[in-house]
């Protein structure tokens, strides 16, 4: 009760020190073009040229021929650029006379392409907050993940075949991909090369003439682990598991993080092998803390920051521990600082920006009186974020973007 009342006197004197309302703006448009270049459109995919942003990622639309939805987050939109490019090469595959022997070998019925469309709940389009803004939002008031479940084409990810992998990997993707056309094509397609004996390699071959499908730029598809495309699920999250606990990180914490499959088992090694590379001490903390992730945009966010951490380390001062922030894990470096870091797109001082992080701010000063603190984002902060951060004690630094 001590430290619950110290944290909220904190609160009432931040929020003063904050200033008026008048402080807070309204986020800005983006333009699809210039945030995604070539990724803005493709042969089955068109971004909204005008992109809406909650203060923390740009939220883009985006229209094709499996229907609409929402992508929340730049570097997510990249990886769903890299998905319908990939999507779109299956289709054509499917096209081609060499499929048509191997589907008539096969025995199989022609594939419907984008059927059983699914999709996360917080990327149907007209959300106003991303996942990433809702778990700001209500990190602190003690949300939780009520179940870390996900559909249930993406409850079978045990079920990932051999040449399902080898098609993700000829086509740079992540075979446990969340979105569920791309997982449906993958697996219609490799029952029909498998079945109808059309090597993968073969099939691909036919449609890029031979120069294979190239990577999006800073997507995370780009940037899977070999051993996903060599392993099973299965054991993928064995080593993860293995990883985790020599970190440390307690028994019961690793089996939440593994059971929540909100993350693919892309990005539970992506985030297992950062940490690693990190070496910063009470990794517990942290993935206790990821575990809770209720979106795979949550995920994704949370395989960024870890990815960012291990990244900028050095920039950052030398990260040495993770800590407990009401809610949010932060980090100590080598100087003794509480260090804030995360991948955000831009960041603007929305009401929902300037509740969450004035919050963490009160927090983060009644539990770390004495520290120095330090604010790092890999987007740009608006003049607004940056007076306001300021105003709340937090050194500011500037990140590359991932590319």
């Amino acid at each position: 009760m001590r430290g619950a009342f110290k944290i909220a006197t904190v609160l009432i004197a931040a929020l003063l020190a904050g200033g008026p309302a008048a402080a807070l703006e309204q986020a800005p448009r983006g333009d699809a073009a210039a945030l995604l270049g070539a990724d803005a459109q493709g042969d089955n995919w068109t971004a909204s040229p005008v992109v809406r942003s909650d203060g923390f990622v740009w939220i883009f639309t985006v229209n094709t021929s499996y229907g609409a939805f929402q992508v929340n987050g730049l570097r997510r939109m990249k990886d769903r650029a890299q998905e319908l490019r990939a999507l779109g090469l299956l289709e054509k595959m499917s096209r081609s006379k060499a499929f048509g022997a191997a589907l008539v070998k096969a025995g199989l019925a022609p594939i419907r392409f984008g059927r059983d469309l699914v999709l996360d709940p917080f990327e149907t389009v007209g959300n106003l907050l991303s996942g990433v803004g809702k778990m700001f939002d209500t990190v602190v008031a003690g949300a939780k993940n009520p179940d870390g479940s996900r559909d249930p084409l993406l409850d079978s990810i045990t079920g990932v075949t051999k040449v399902e992998r080898e098609l993700a990997l000829e086509l740079k993707v992540d075979p446990y991909s969340d979105y569920s056309p791309l997982r449906a094509g993958l697996k219609d397609v490799a029952q029909v090369t498998a079945l109808g004996s059309l090597p993968v390699t073969a099939g691909i071959s036919f449609i890029t003439g031979g120069a294979g499908i190239a990577a999006s730029s800073a997507s995370t598809a780009s940037n899977v682990s070999n051993m996903v495309y060599s392993r099973t699920a299965r054991e993928v999250t064995e080593i993860v598991i293995k990883k985790l606990t020599a970190l440390g990180v307690d028994a019961a914490v690793v089996k939440a993080f593994a059971a929540n499959r909100f993350y693919s088992p892309a990005d539970a090694i992506a985030m297992a092998e950062a940490l690693e590379r990190l070496g910063a001490s009470d990794v517990s903390a942290f993935v206790a803390n990821a575990a809770t992730a209720f979106s795979f945009d949550v995920a994704k966010f949370n395989r960024f920051r870890t990815e960012l951490l291990a990244r900028d380390s050095a920039r950052l001062g030398a990260l040495k521990a993770f800590v407990p922030v009401s809610g949010f894990v932060l980090n100590i470096d080598g100087a003794g600082r509480l260090v804030a870091a995360f991948p955000f797109d831009a960041l603007f001082w929305t009401d929902a920006v300037s509740r969450s992080l004035t919050r963490l701010s009160a927090a983060a000063t009644a539990q770390h009186p004495k520290r120095p603190k330090l604010f790092a984002s890999a987007g740009a902060l608006s003049p607004t974020a940056q007076a306001e951060l300021k105003k709340l004690g937090w050194q500011i630094l500037k990140l590359d973007a991932p590319g």
